[in-house]
């Protein structure tokens, strides 16, 4: 993971209501189409733990995570594009 930096656009992805055999996909493509300094929401229903260790294994240096507050029963995370990002 690298430095946390303020995105400079956000994208909300809420995968609530997405099929949950697509959800970790639908995060990937929409963060593939980022542009660096730019940052996506993840809104879900559960806790994102898996998909933060699969963007650790797949994308070591090329993201940054950033747990916002939300309800009891709602996880928001901001997962960002670094600038220095290499597409």
């Amino acid at each position: 993971m690298s430095a946390l930096t303020t995105p400079a656009a956000v994208i909300v992805v809420d995968i609530g209501t997405v099929d949950p055999h697509e959800r970790h996909s639908m995060v990937f493509d929409t963060f593939a189409r980022l542009a660096p300094g730019q940052a996506l929401e993840l809104v879900s229903d559960h806790n994102p733990e898996p998909l933060l260790e699969e963007f650790a294994a797949e994308l070591p240096d090329g993201f940054w995570w950033q747990g916002k507050q939300g309800r009891a029963d709602l996880w928001c995370v901001l997962i960002g594009k670094p600038v220095t990002a290499l597409d």
